[in-house]
């Protein structure tokens, strides 16, 4: 791998690279199989993973021995995003093929002039990723996140499907509107920015609106569709279907997109989910009730050990790490 490829692989990282660099370096990685390897080489020097797959177990008991160390420190950098290899299961497989035919199926109806070609882009736990859409929007995924889109959209409205968080900037287009189908929800914008959380394994879905204006609709005729304005935050409880509405700083948005992790009076159930994402880790809790402790805490670029360190004095809860890659939550009920 010579100098220049370093180079290259290091601005797109840090992204350096305009939007039209960017989709090249992403078409290499799709077509040229040396330009891909020497990538993935790349990031093994640096002690990360594309997929979490192949990872054997000398790989793991390493990665571990950097989060009980306190070395490891998640890249808050782009990296590159490909079509999983289908080695799932059988069930798991079914589903995601089920899936794409729905959106297809949606997004031909809306313009069934034109064959649609789908693209999946996910994240494992500890990875982000940044993609830019066919109409330049920007889609900033969270770790253990998936969106579905097509290779072109059609002339009538721009159509994804996001699983877990997204942070969207959102390029203008007044005759194309822009859906998000997230779980239960459907938000729908010009162009904007906000950012969208909906976890399969979260009973509660968030949107928030950085900049701008969207429309979110819900499954249930009793909640008429709600307009969001800057600062804006919409809760749709699936469990319930009650909706809650709050205004926060527009500043405090989806600030995990530039790398800080940040929680303002959230249970510790709700944290620890966020930190088993964030660092690629498993947690067990002694005392359900802990579970129920606030938190509030913004910190950026920090270790694993370093966050246990904080929520030990901040809400007296204590941790252990084990031989089989797990982490323990002990003390009194908040």
């Amino acid at each position: 791998m010579g100098l220049q490829n370093f180079e290259y692989f290091e601005k797109y990282l840090l992204e350096e690279l305009s939007t039209e660099e960017v989709a090249d370096f992403e078409r290499k990685l799709r077509e040229d199989a040396q330009f891909s390897q020497d990538y993935r080489d790349f990031l093994g020097q640096l002690g990360n993973t594309v997929e979490s797959t192949g990872f054997d177990s000398a790989d793991k008991n390493s990665a571990w021995k950097k989060v009980t160390t306190g070395i490891y420190i998640p890249s808050t950098g782009v990296k590159p995003i490909t079509q999983k290899n289908w080695s799932w299961g059988r069930a798991a497989s079914v589903t995601v093929i089920m899936c794409l035919g729905l959106l297809a199926f949606w997004l031909y109806k809306s313009d069934p002039e034109k064959s649609v070609e789908m693209l999946t882009k996910s994240t494992v736990e500890g990875q982000k990723a940044t993609i830019t859409l066919a109409d330049g929007t920007t889609v900033r995924l969270n770790s253990s996140s998936s969106v579905s889109y097509p290779v072109e959209f059609s002339d009538s409205a721009r159509r994804i499907i996001l699983t877990g968080e997204a942070f969207f900037e959102v390029t203008p287009d007044k005759a194309r509107p822009f859906i998000i189908s997230s779980g239960k929800l459907e938000t729908v914008v010009l162009g904007t920015s906000f950012n969208i959380r909906s976890f399969p394994d979260e009973n509660r879905q968030f949107v928030a609106v950085k900049s701008g204006t969207v429309q979110v609709t819900f499954p249930v005729q009793a909640l008429d569709p709600v307009k969001l304005q800057v600062g804006d935050v919409v809760m749709y409880d699936n469990a319930t279907s009650a909706m809650e509405l709050e205004k926060v700083d527009p500043e405090s948005i989806a600030l995990w997109a530039q790398g800080y992790l940040y929680f303002e009076n959230e249970t510790l159930g709700y944290v620890l989910k966020s930190l088993s994402r964030w660092y690629g880790v498993g947690f067990s809790v002694e005392d359900p009730k802990l579970l129920n402790c606030r938190v509030t805490l913004k910190q950026r670029d920090e270790t694993l050990k370093n966050i246990l360190e904080i929520l030990k004095y901040a809400s007296y809860v204590d941790y252990e790490f084990t031989e089989n890659h797990m982490i323990i939550i002990k003390g009194k009920p908040c």
